[in-house]
Order: structure tokens, then sequence, then C-alpha cells
């Protein structure tokens, strides 16, 4: 008896302890998100390598605040999003359906943020560059670096949406429809992975590149909001321990 009700009291503690892993990467995912979506919004329509190295710098200069703070947002967005998936991996132990894809897709996660990270750098040396006047090509490196760096994070997150999808599916944490937004996501990025065009909307800064990243937001939102309610994470997988 005193054995039964130990592990109860133990299985009450891990129960609650997904509730609040739960609560905390759902926030994590929506201001990422949120955080992205708000830094894109914020690049200039007009700051594009095809309309010349002096065109480009006058517009990072006119508008360099705006773009430190993109920016900024950008790096924000990518530490939560990995913040998201060391949940994900939190409420599904190693060793049990959807684990371990669920910690390759972590692994994934991790790198692509990293480029997204890197990207932003670059981004706000290029920024730095032109409003310290410097050299228009010193601006246009560190601008062609940005969108050349996300382009070169679609191979890592299409590895991490996949990986992540059939994790999830797995471990019970993602509707059907919700991993239909994930493989749309893969698809839409491996477009991306084979455009070679240095102008117009398939070029790296392009509104296609523009684009793409949303569907990667649209599946974490999706996911984010329908997790609390999914039956798994309702009970908590560690339950089955």
């Amino acid at each position: 008896m005193e054995t039964h009700t130990t592990a109860a009291v133990q299985e009450s503690r891990r129960l609650t302890a997904d509730r609040m892993w739960i609560r905390w990467g759902v926030a994590a995912a929506v201001t990422g998100m949120l955080a992205w979506v708000a830094g894109v919004a914020l690049i200039p329509l007009d700051a594009k390598l095809d309309q010349g190295a002096q065109h480009l710098a006058q517009v990072l200069r006119a508008h360099a605040g705006q773009l430190y703070t993109a920016a900024l947002l950008a790096v924000l967005g990518a530490v939560l999003l990995v913040g998201f998936f060391v949940v994900l991996t939190r409420l599904v132990p190693e060793g049990y359906p959807g684990g371990g894809l669920l910690r390759v897709s972590l692994a994934g996660c991790v790198i692509t943020q990293t480029l997204a990270a890197a990207g932003a750098s670059f981004a706000l040396a290029s920024v730095h560059a032109a409003a310290g006047n410097a050299g228009t090509g010193l601006v246009t490196f560190g601008w062609r670096a940005l969108w050349l760096t996300f382009l070169g994070s679609a191979v890592p997150t299409i590895i991490f949406t996949v990986t992540g999808v059939l994790g999830l599916r797995q471990a019970g944490l993602s509707l059907p429809w919700v991993s239909a937004l994930g493989w749309l996501s893969a698809a839409a990025h491996l477009l991306v992975v084979f455009t070679l065009a240095q102008r117009g909307a398939f070029a790296p800064d392009g509104i296609i590149g523009a684009l793409v990243p949303l569907t990667t937001v649209t599946w974490i939102l999706a996911l984010a909001a329908t997790l609390p309610r999914s039956q798994r994470a309702a009970v908590g997988v560690s339950s089955l321990a």
C-alpha cells in the first residue's frame, strides 16, 4: 500500500512538471515566432542586392535603427525556438516512441538556428558598415552573407522538420493536420535549396526566400496551439514509466 501511494505521488509530480514544461514551451514558441515575423517585417522592401551596392548602402543607412531591431528579434526567435524543441524532448523521455527522432530534430534545430543567428550577425555588420559610411563592398558582402546563410540553413531545417513531424506523430503529440503543415514546410524549404537565381523572386533576398520560412512559423504556431490539448501531453508521456 505504501509503495502504491509513493508511486502515485511521484506520478502526480511528473504530470505537474509536464504541464509546467508545456506552458513554458508554448510561451517560447509563440513569442519566438512572433519575434521572427516582426523582425522580417522590419526589413525594408527595397533593401535588395540587385538594385546596386550604392542603393543598398543608402537604404541600410536610412533604416539602421529598425534593421538593428530586426536582427536582434531574429536572434531572439532563434533562441526561443530551440527552447521549444528542448521542451518537446523533455515531454518524450529517451526510449519512448518518437524520443530518438525528437532528439535528432533538436540537434537539427540547434544547427538551423545557429545559422540564423549567424545570418543576423552578418546583417548587423552590413548595417553597421553602411551607417559608418564604409565601403559598399563590405556592405554588400554582409547583406549577401545574411541571405546565403539563411539559404544554407534550409538543409538542417528540412532535417529537423521531417524528424520532428515523425517523432511527434509517434509520440502522439501532433494532430494529423499539424503534421501536414510540417510536411508542407519541409517541401517548401526543399524547393529553396535548389534555387540559384541572382535576382528576382527566387533570389536569396527575393520574395520567395522571405516567405518560405513562414511555413515553419505556421507549423510551429499550430503545434504550440494544439500541444496543451494533446492527449499524451495532458496525461504526460512519463506516466507510461
